[in-house]
């Protein structure tokens, strides 16, 4: 223990003990399966306007931000930080935050999806 003291200060020895746990389905940090997500207007839908929902939340997908690698910006910032620091510091939090909501919304688009096609399976639209 006196020697994890020497590295860490008390205060974020303290700050990380008692920092609020946070359910499972909050914690995303790292990527989590696709669970279906319903919604209360989806067992009144028909065969037609289930697949016609499905055709409108498939197109919602995609991801139109491009991968940290791929991304110019990125490239541009950090060049640009190694002459200022803090120009590059704000776009690539920026860039972070962005990416993580991007990932949300495209996590909720397959969850609505999983569902309706487990909704589609269920009433046996194929048949």
């Amino acid at each position: 223990m006196m020697q994890l003291q020497r590295y860490t200060s008390p205060l974020l020895l303290m700050l990380l003990v008692s920092s609020p746990q946070l359910p499972a389905d909050e914690q995303r940090a790292y990527p989590r399966p696709v669970e279906p997500l319903y919604e209360e207007s989806d067992e009144a839908m028909d065969c037609r306007q289930l697949e016609q929902r499905l055709a409108e939340l498939e197109s919602q997908t995609y991801s139109a931000k491009p991968g940290f690698y791929e991304d110019p910006y990125t490239g541009a910032s950090i060049w640009i930080g190694s002459l200022w620091v803090p120009g590059a510091l704000s776009y690539l939090g920026y860039s972070a935050i962005a990416e993580y909501q991007e990932n949300d919304r495209l996590h909720y688009n397959q969850s609505r999806i999983e569902g309706l096609r487990r909704i589609k399976a269920n009433l046996r639209c194929h048949e």
